[in-house]
Parts: C-alpha cells; sequence; structure tokens
C-alpha cells in the first residue's frame, strides 16, 4: 500500500480493501462504481473514494476501468472479437473501447491481437 498522509479508520481501511477485492474477482460484475459501492456499507463516499485513490493509486471507478481493460487482453488473445470485447467490458462501442485501449496500453486491440499472434 502507498503512504497515507492521514491514517484512517480500520472501517474506511475495510471498505476500500473490500472494494478493491471485488473488482480484482470479477472486474465485470459491477458496471459503475456506484454498484460497486452499493454492495457495501461506506460511511462517507467522498471519504472512501479518496482513501481508495490514496492507498491503490486510482480512483475506484479509475482502478475498475484499468482491471477490466488488463482482463481484456485476454479476451482478445482467446479469440474473442473485438465487439464482444467492447460489450464485455462495457463500452457502448468497440471505438470508444478501442480508444481507451490505445490510451491504456500505447497499442490497438488489433496490434495487440496481432502482437500476440506472432
Amino acid at each position: 500500500m502507498f503512504q497515507k498522509e492521514r491514517p484512517y479508520s480500520n472501517y474506511i481501511v475495510n471498505a476500500i480493501k473490500k472494494i478493491k477485492d471485488l473488482i480484482d474477482q470479477n472486474p465485470f460484475q459491477y458496471k459503475t462504481a456506484a454498484e460497486l459501492r452499493g454492495c457495501i456499507t461506506i460511511p462517507h463516499r467522498a471519504t472512501v473514494e479518496k482513501a481508495f485513490k490514496e492507498v491503490y493509486g486510482a480512483g475506484i471507478k479509475e482502478y475498475q476501468v484499468k482491471t477490466r481493460l488488463e482482463a481484456s487482453k485476454r479476451f482478445l488473445e482467446e479469440g474473442m472479437s473485438k465487439k464482444e470485447v467492447a460489450a464485455k467490458c462495457f463500452y457502448t462501442s468497440q471505438s470508444s473501447f478501442a480508444a481507451a485501449f490505445k490510451k491504456e496500453f500505447k497499442m490497438t486491440p488489433t496490434q495487440w491481437q496481432l502482437s500476440y499472434a506472432i
């Protein structure tokens, strides 16, 4: 974990650990960060968001998206179509998925598939 500016209560620490575990176990189970937060009891949304970012280096939504994009590489390697992968990752279009993928990994999904096939 990253060094914290100030200590958080055990309640906050446990809440952010639970959120991270839920994302890591199945990044596709919860579409939004709000759905994710809704499955656990949290005291103050803003405090949990701040603590999560401070401890894990990214906000809850950002961490969710990065985890999904990381998992999408495996789907592409297995031959799933880019359209199917985009839908599975909750993107409304293949082009928005490709843009996010390229921003994260500095290559397009097609380039990823080609580099994996070699």
